[in-house]
């Protein structure tokens, strides 16, 4: 189903409204994580209202379902936003478990007895981009060291993963370097060591799992027909661009509680907002509001239309954005920013989350470099 760019406004008032009457009151204690029985109600819920993929039901305008239109990603990119600026660890979720769902459709993977939030997804390796390597082999200019190097980034046996997911994820969506090409597996859990890692900086709501098959497990690696790189490229661009409207929308969040918090703290005989270094934060909170919005607007095109170069260079520069504009917000609250019942510094940390997902932005700038001049 095609969502036209006229149907886009209604469609999203009521994300918008299921975030703030369902997901929002969920979240209202920030030091209290959700419980995993509130998450999977909340997206059981989702995937009735067609906002989450499940099985294979006939088209709809679930999340990440389709990405040629400009109505689509437009919806793909408020949907995420919306329920990014209620909780960004849900809308992570969401995303990762689309995402998965979308690549398995277009490798003519069938998922049998699928149940919401059960595969999610690692768009990269077991660290960073693979330096200038992956940029190279995008760009279809992948030299006799580069290979090498692919290879051990997407080792998934003997070099573990960092997951993050809901408790209850049953199998993983990854790519895998076969014969000079990257090629994609279900993992199942059942055939992975998986170690729960105790210490999380963010995303509170979810859990994390140092993630690798076991040494003798055999999963069936599913191969893409025609161009791989571009296939991978399609891909790392979807999980980026979610990654970019998560972040949006809980920076919002953040200004919201900041412009509320800073207009009634008295502070020196009026309220806080009337100093100038709370100003100073109001406005660049502001400006890094407007930025991340009028970034999702540009790139909320069809998939086609978008290129590697492109996508890359809107993730380094906007999360460094995000996370700076975040931090500001815990600043204008004072001492009280640091608690953890506030839920400012909870914003904090899963906009770090958010920047280290997907190989992290250390390495954008050597992807940008091995890219050269071809566009993915």
């Amino acid at each position: 189903m095609t969502i036209e760019m006229e149907d886009v406004d209604g469609l999203l008032a009521e994300v918008a409204i299921f975030a703030r009457e369902r997901i929002a009151p969920g979240s209202e204690r920030p030091e209290i994580p959700v419980s995993l029985d509130v998450l999977l109600a909340l997206s059981n819920e989702a995937s009735e209202m067609g906002l989450l993929p499940l099985g294979q039901e006939e088209p709809g305008f679930s999340l990440w379902e389709d990405v040629t239109g400009s109505g689509a990603m437009a919806f793909n990119m408020g949907l995420l936003r919306h329920v990014g600026h209620a909780n960004a660890g849900l809308a992570f979720a969401w995303h990762r478990y689309a995402l998965a769902r979308h690549v398995m459709s277009a490798l003519g993977i069938r998922a049998e007895k699928a149940t919401v939030l059960d595969t999610t997804l690692l768009s990269t390796g077991h660290y960073g981009l693979a330096q200038a390597s992956l940029g190279q082999y995008l760009a279809g200019e992948c030299s006799g060291e580069d290979k090498p190097k692919l290879q051990d980034w997407l080792d998934r046996q003997s070099k573990p993963g960092v997951l993050t997911a809901v408790p209850v994820w049953q199998s993983v969506l990854w790519p895998v370097w076969q014969e000079g090409r990257i090629g994609w597996q279900l993992a199942p859990r059942s055939r992975m060591q998986v170690e729960t890692l105790s210490s999380q900086h963010g995303f509170d709501d979810l859990s994390s799992f140092r993630v690798q098959l076991e040494p003798m497990a055999d999963v069936p690696v599913h191969v893409v027909p025609r161009d791989d790189g571009m296939f991978y490229a399609r891909m790392l661009m979807l999980d980026m661009l979610g990654l970019l409207a998560i972040g949006a929308g809980a920076l919002a969040r953040a200004q919201d509680m900041t412009v509320d918090f800073t207009s009634v703290r008295r502070q020196g005989g009026k309220v806080i907002a009337g100093h100038a270094a709370v100003q100073q934060m109001l406005g660049e909170l502001e400006i890094a509001v407007q930025q991340a919005d009028a970034g999702i607007q540009r790139l909320s095109r069809p998939l086609d239309r978008l290129s590697m170069r492109e996508v890359a260079s809107a993730r380094a520069t906007t999360h460094a954005l995000l996370c700076h504009a975040a931090n500001q917000a815990v600043q204008a609250h004072g001492g009280l920013g640091y608690m953890r019942d506030l839920g400012a510094e909870k914003i904090v940390r899963d906009q770090n989350m958010l920047k280290l997902q997907a190989g992290g932005t250390r390495e954008l700038p050597l992807l940008l470099a091995g890219l050269g001049e071809v566009q993915a």
